[in-house]
């Protein structure tokens, strides 16, 4: 029973992780001369390829005939997805894996910012969960300024050399404000258009349900999830400074201290907001099955 509880905690874990070491190999490919634009072919062609057995084979009978309007929609997801996808990769270039990981933690600010207006998400000003939210959205976009526009000093010192070749050699980018605060702008595009790829898949009603990160969400709730998401920054930490010798900067550390801050912000809102839903249902329940009991 315990290891069927603790199986979230390590697939949770095992998807971060995967995520960040994506991201430094990317690093290294595009270091070493690699486009960005290679590189995404190269990603959506495998993803492709591992996906299309799965969808035919298993969710045949689920699989909606191709209409205009499914191909139209399909065409809409691709396009903002893989935007997302080619400015995250530019971002990279011209910053490190743990900017990247940084702003990837907007992700939940942008997409209640998203949802608010596509009115997929309400507002009450006067709840305190709406309050947490836009509280929360506000201090991690205050974050992202941070991280972005103060490099500061470096905490810990890069490893290179004066005739350092190949990855090392590239990585003298980050020395560079204008580099990094490009890097900085187009990592967040790409966490607005990845929100914005969440609000269309809502719209649309598509969904992705054969992988790690869904079953953990089904097992223990979105809150537990979405807790895990700054973990990122501390693999791409570790994975930088120890692997690849790059220096940690006092600008990263701060504002990705405001960002996580504000992300947990926003899912104590969200926690207390759907805790205050379920308590209103099952009153709703009890009045409703008192009603039904005849008076003796």
């Amino acid at each position: 029973m315990g290891m069927w509880i603790s199986m979230p905690f390590l697939g949770m874990v095992m998807v971060i992780f995967a995520q960040v070491t994506s991201l430094i190999l990317n690093k290294e490919a595009m270091s070493s001369g690699l486009s960005e634009y290679v590189l995404a072919v190269y990603s959506f062609a495998i993803a492709a390829l591992i996906v299309l057995p799965f969808s035919f084979f298993f969710n045949r009978s689920e699989r909606p005939p191709l209409t205009f309007s499914i191909i139209s929609r399909l065409f809409l997801l691709s396009l903002i997805g893989s935007s997302g996808l080619l400015m995250g990769l530019a971002g990279l270039n011209y910053a490190s894996a743990t900017l990247n990981t940084a702003m990837l933690n907007l992700i939940p600010a942008f997409t209640f910012i998203l949802a608010v207006l596509f009115r997929m998400e309400k507002l009450n000003w006067r709840s305190s969960s709406s309050q947490a939210k836009i509280i929360g959205t506000v201090v991690s976009i205050t974050g992202a300024f941070v991280v972005t526009f103060y490099k500061g000093p470096a905490v810990v010192h890069a490893r290179l050399s004066s005739a350092g070749t190949g990855l090392f050699s590239n990585l003298s980018l980050f020395s560079e404000k204008s580099h990094w605060v490009i890097g900085g702008l187009l990592l967040a595009a790409d966490s607005f258009a990845t929100s914005l790829w969440f609000i269309v898949q809502g719209i649309v009603g598509i969904s992705f349900r054969t992988n790690v990160c869904t079953w953990c969400l089904q097992r223990t709730g979105p809150v537990y999830v979405s807790m895990f998401k700054p973990l990122a920054v501390v693999f791409a930490d570790v994975i930088d400074v120890i692997f690849l010798g790059q220096a940690l900067y006092l600008g990263s550390l701060i504002g990705a201290a405001v960002i996580i801050s504000g992300l947990y912000v926003v899912i104590w809102g969200k926690a207390r907001e759907e805790k205050l839903h379920e308590n209103s249902g099952e009153q709703n329940c009890l009045e409703s099955s008192t009603e039904r009991v005849p008076l003796l």
